[in-house]
């Protein structure tokens, strides 16, 4: 049998971007196999390293816009092109029957203001709900948003694709940041209408992190953090500190999610803090996995990039790239069993294709398939949700919203994170439930028989635990050859760290994401679950991706997403001598920082030296670009805005030709007519909570658009629909039930 290839073999992508998130989108496609043509206008910059090695694998065109033979170049790689990706530098690309064309852009259409990352996330609410010592926004350093915009570019992208292949014309596919910003806020933004909302994980918290048994904390040679999340962790972690006592405080009974209060959270950091900082973090990395503790190092970017045991489980490869030589970069987004995806290639010099695509024919689209176009991107697929916390159900969420049939499969205790109601809704929205016990083999056999007519198995369990339910790839795989497992872990299905648990800070600490936000400072614990997200949306991806496999190989196969490996995708880009930050960072230079004004903060994002003369006029201060974020010129900036409202503020900097915005607050956020009236912002009914504002689609798609169908499920809500549909009569079931193997209790949220 002929090797069948990586998932996108047989797909050509074009691009002219020159965003991050374009860029990213693009590197994402090319490193599932999709071969992609990267088309730039002459003189651009020389790529920075980052810029290479988003530019891997790719072929590289200089096209001129003022040249005739060029543009007919363009025209022919558009029009052989399987998909296009363009953003706002870009020319303007329409979709074809046999195209999909990809739009990337840090707004929606007709926004003033220009695409740059720290507007978006002040827009966004990701500035000022970012914790901070002194509750003022902080200005973030690593371009998170960008990233989930070129993650989302590209689902949206080969969801588009798998969509073509079963009969659905070529279509616009449409990614924003701004869309981006609330899939990587799902949980967090998630409003009630009455007094009983208490769903922002963003409030109360501090740069060491809400929880006080979930945080970080200085050790005698650094910082750690620890993830004693669930009450199981917790005694855990009592028992290694020699502090069993705490568990019986009454200010401590309860789950660990319910010591976010300031006062307990202050009251625990004093008791644990110090045993702490009396051993080294080596010495508490070592006690702390022997307890099943999850914990890990604060380490910077580059100590990251040697990480020995991210080498010996290719999550970084070495590359010797021809301008900036040896270097080691992030592996692909995930692993396929049965379409592995090719070796990472170093990028080409800026060019070096062009002559050769002049002399190629005329490439052709592959055409639709004629059947009945489906109504989603995922129309009739169904799946299985066995995954809990965030990074688990985002993945499923998304398949949802694409159009997927998603059946979450619980535990009788359910979903840990239902406590955290609005949360829970806005992880899970769009799925049903079934409660099934799988420590029972009758449960297994529900579960098999579940996924004998399922096409994606979706599980979050450490390494191993499938097998030890009897439910591991090569028994599901011999029930149902064409279902697609992904699973997605901490540390990987195998190797030696598959059975260490891992939440998402032990890798913000592990990646350098805490560090360089801290800069010179104590690290930063970011309020967004970066890699919980990042890793949903790439599995999500992932999953499609073997799903438009399937179409050409006819089999299913086993892809595994790691939070690890995430750490290294979802900052591919991002170098040792990077930005860093420091204490409640307002900015990197006066004319990019963060300002109060009378009524709130406004995000500044000057570039140029008109916009630093613009300024300097404004503030009564010679300026440049590179004046400092804490000096004279920053100051009188300052001293200028102070006394203004938000509005009137941008205002005079708008007339004044300097970029800027509000940096806005949740309740303003879910509340802007704008947003609701675009569809970023939706309302949905919960049988429980009531009418609920969240984020909506994520990616716009014209031909094939997604729907937020239903609220989140409450807890065994669907089990006997799900069941007769899978063909259990109504005795069997009855009999499942009255077992305790099947059933559940319809808990809210």
């Amino acid at each position: 049998m002929p090797e069948p290839g990586p998932p996108l073999a047989d797909v050509r992508v074009v691009e002219w971007v020159s965003s991050l998130a374009g860029s990213f989108a693009g590197f994402l496609l090319g490193a599932l196999g999709a071969e992609v043509v990267s088309v730039a206008p002459p003189g651009r910059a020389a790529p920075s390293r980052g810029e290479r090695v988003l530019a891997r694998g790719k072929r590289s065109v200089v096209v001129d816009p003022r040249d005739a033979g060029d543009m007919a170049l363009w025209r022919g790689l558009v029009a052989g092109a399987d998909a296009t990706l363009v953003d706002e530098r870009g020319p303007s690309v329409e979709p074809s029957d046999d195209r999909v064309a990809c739009e990337v852009a840090a707004w929606e259409p007709g926004t003033p203001l220009p695409p740059d990352e720290a507007l978006v996330q002040a827009a966004t609410g990701v500035q000022a709900l970012q914790w901070s010592w002194s509750g003022r926004p902080v200005w973030l350093v690593t371009p998170l948003v960008g990233y989930m915009t070129g993650v989302l570019a590209a689902l949206g992208t080969v969801a588009a694709l798998f969509a073509h292949r079963r009969g659905a014309p070529g279509q616009t596919v449409r990614a924003t940041g701004v869309r981006a910003a609330f899939a990587l806020n799902s949980g967090t933004y998630v409003v009630g209408s009455g007094p009983e909302y208490a769903g922002s994980l963003a409030r109360h918290g501090d740069p060491r992190g809400v929880y006080p048994t979930y945080g970080l904390y200085e050790t005698a040679d650094g910082w750690l953090f620890v993830g004693a999340l669930t009450q199981a962790f917790w005694v855990n972690l009592a028992t290694v500190l020699g502090r069993v006592d705490l568990l019986a405080d009454p200010r401590l009974q309860g789950s660990p999610l319910t010591f976010g209060a300031p006062e307990v959270r202050r009251f625990v950091r004093a008791e644990i803090g110090p045993i702490f900082r009396a051993e080294r973090t080596a010495t508490w990395i070592a006690r702390l996995r022997a307890a099943d503790v999850p914990c890990g190092a604060v380490r910077t970017r580059a100590e990251f990039l040697e990480d020995a045991d991210a080498r010996a489980l290719g999550l970084v490869v070495p590359l010797d790239d021809p301008l900036l030589g040896p270097t080691w970069q992030a592996a692909g987004p995930a692993a396929f069993s049965d379409t592995p995806l090719p070796a990472p290639r170093p990028a080409p010099p800026p060019g070096a294709d062009t002559d050769a695509l002049r002399r190629e024919p005329p490439r052709a689209p592959r055409a639709s398939s004629r059947g009945a176009a489906p109504g989603a991107c995922l129309a009739g697929i169904r799946v299985l949700d066995l995954t809990s916390f965030i990074a688990g159900p985002f993945c499923p969420m998304l398949l949802a919203d694409l159009g997927a049939d998603v059946v979450k499969v619980e535990s009788p205790d359910g979903d840990p994170f239902r406590m955290a109601a609005f949360g829970f809704v806005g992880w899970n929205r769009g799925k049903r439930s079934i409660v099934v016990d799988l420590k029972r083999p009758k449960g297994v056999d529900v579960l098999l028989a579940l996924a004998r007519t399922a096409d994606v198995l979706v599980d979050n369990f450490r390494g191993g635990v499938m097998e030890r339910l009897g439910l591991g790839w090569e028994r599901l795989a011999a029930v149902n050859p064409r279902l697609v497992h992904t699973s997605i872990t901490g540390f990987g299905s195998t190797g030696p760290l598959a059975s260490l648990p891992g939440f998402d800070p032990v890798f913000q600490a592990r990646s350098g994401l805490c560090a360089a936000q801290g800069g010179d400072d104590e690290p930063v614990f970011h309020m967004i679950a970066y890699n919980d997200y990042s890793a949903g949306a790439l599995g999500a991806l992932a999953t499609v991706a073997a799903l438009l496999a399937r179409e050409r190989t006819g089999r299913g196969q086993r892809v595994d997403v790691s939070l690890f490996r995430t750490a290294f995708v979802a900052q591919a880009a991002e170098t040792p001598d990077g930005p860093r930050g420091g204490r409640d960072h307002p900015g990197p230079s006066a004319c990019r920082r963060l300002y109060a004004c009378r009524d709130g903060w406004v995000s500044v994002a000057g570039t140029t030296p008109a916009h630093a003369a613009a300024l300097g006029r404004l503030a009564g201060w010679p300026l440049a670009t590179d004046a400092p974020a804490e000096g004279a010129g920053a100051g009188a900036i300052a001293a200028a805005l102070a006394p203004l409202g938000r509005a009137e503020a941008c205002a005079r900097l708008a007339a004044a030709g300097v970029p800027a915005t509000a940096c806005v607050g949740l309740d303003e956020l879910v509340a802007d007519p704008e947003l609701l009236a675009r569809g970023v912002v939706v309302e949905q009914g919960h049988p429980t909570l009531g009418t609920l504002r969240m984020g909506g689609a994520f990616v716009v798609l014209s031909a094939t658009p997604g729907a937020l169908a239903r609220p989140a499920p409450l807890l065994g809500a669907d089990g006997p629909a799900v069941l007769r549909e899978a063909g259990f009569d109504a005795k069997r079931i009855a009999a499942l039930v009255a077992a305790g193997v099947v059933g559940g209790t319809s808990r809210p949220a």
